[in-house]
């Protein structure tokens, strides 16, 4: 038998949230948002609410974020999008900036905030409400636990590729993460104090609580945590066929990214790329691949992105030249772009469950 996930605190922030964004909604509108449920099950995603219509049956499936400004927001797209027809889901936020209203409305993402700011699309009813201001906050941001700062990801990334590893000596599990032996045991405590992971009540054993909640809010967290800390820098070339004729295997390198997520799916034609390795090798790579840095204020047709793997050499890919597809599956996520989202989709369910 397994303990049930604690839930309460996370809960009640997200109420706090939800209800005021609700009732900002009914100041500007006039209408009221009946919440019908919270936190539940709807085929295989968690939801955070279910939310009713004002004078109609129709029932909207709510993802709830604290800080969304802060958050990756290509993550926060794929999230609203896994959902089961993109007019079902709405995001509730604390505030939505413009620059981030614009990029929702542009994919069809509705949402609602706690300024009164709000994006509804249910014809006959159509809401867009822009330009108004959070209110100032009086508390400070609340502190992601130690699973979600970057020892934490590694280990969390660890277990989404190998599930039964969770259950492994704690020594085998840093090995394998690539971290030191005592940010282990924090790590799995904060993961079952946030119910991310749950135990036996006789404490022999743990397993994931939802693996795809919890891959859900590791890609989210992924560009800022890891990846951004690992970065070697920006290049760019004027040949859109540079990869082809390189093997990465030659620099220790791999493939992440759109020529990854293309080898795996067969479904994307790739113009970025993600190369992940390491910086002694970086500048042979460079000189045979013909890249050049790209200048600070420039916006090159062509983005090549060099990262330092943050796994050990050889434990990271599935195919030979390839990240594994957890790694390509959170650099697509990361770009927001619709066509990267859509392939992420098709990677997400052939290999991440």
């Amino acid at each position: 038998m397994l303990n049930a996930p604690n839930t309460m605190n996370r809960l009640e922030t997200e109420h706090d949230i939800l209800h005021g964004a609700i009732e900002a909604f009914r100041a500007e509108t006039a209408l009221q948002l009946d919440v019908v449920e919270f936190d539940v099950r709807r085929g295989n995603r968690q939801i955070d609410a279910v939310l009713q219509m004002p004078g109609s049956g129709t029932q909207l499936l709510a993802e709830i974020k604290k800080w969304a400004t802060h958050t990756n927001l290509g993550a926060v797209i794929n999230q609203m999008q896994q959902l089961a027809t993109p007019d079902a889901g709405i995001l509730v936020a604390d505030y939505v900036n413009p620059n981030m209203a614009r990029k929702l409305r542009e994919v069809g993402i509705q949402y609602i905030d706690a300024a009164g700011n709000a994006y509804l699309n249910q014809p006959p009813v159509y809401i867009h409400i822009e330009g108004n201001k959070p209110e100032a906050r009086t508390r400070t941001r609340t502190k992601n636990g130690k699973a979600f700062q970057p020892a934490g990801m590694k280990i969390v990334c660890a277990f989404l590729k190998d599930c039964e590893l969770i259950n492994a000596p704690y020594r085998e599990i840093a090995e394998r993460a690539h971290v030191a032996l005592g940010t282990v045991g924090w790590v799995i405590r904060d993961l079952l104090e946030q119910g991310l992971l749950v135990e036996d009540i006789d404490g022999t054993g743990r397993q994931i609580a939802d693996y795809d909640q919890l891959l859900d809010k590791w890609v989210e967290a992924y560009p800022h945590k890891l990846r951004d800390k690992h970065n070697l820098g920006t290049f760019t070339t004027d040949n859109p066929n540079w990869w082809r004729d390189i093997q990465p295997d030659e620099f220790q390198a791999a493939w992440g990214g759109e020529i990854a997520a293309g080898e795996y799916t067969g479904y994307l034609n790739p113009k970025d790329a993600v190369v992940y390795i390491s910086k002694a090798k970086m500048n042979e790579f460079l000189k045979v691949a013909r890249l050049r840095k790209a200048a600070p204020n420039e916006m090159p047709d062509i983005n090549i992105e060099l990262i330092e793997p943050f796994w050990t050499q050889g434990s990271g890919t599935e195919r030979g030249g390839l990240v594994h597809p957890l790694i390509a599956y959170a650099d697509l996520v990361a770009t927001g772009d619709p066509r990267n989202l859509d392939t992420a989709k098709r990677l997400r369910e052939k290999y991440l469950r």
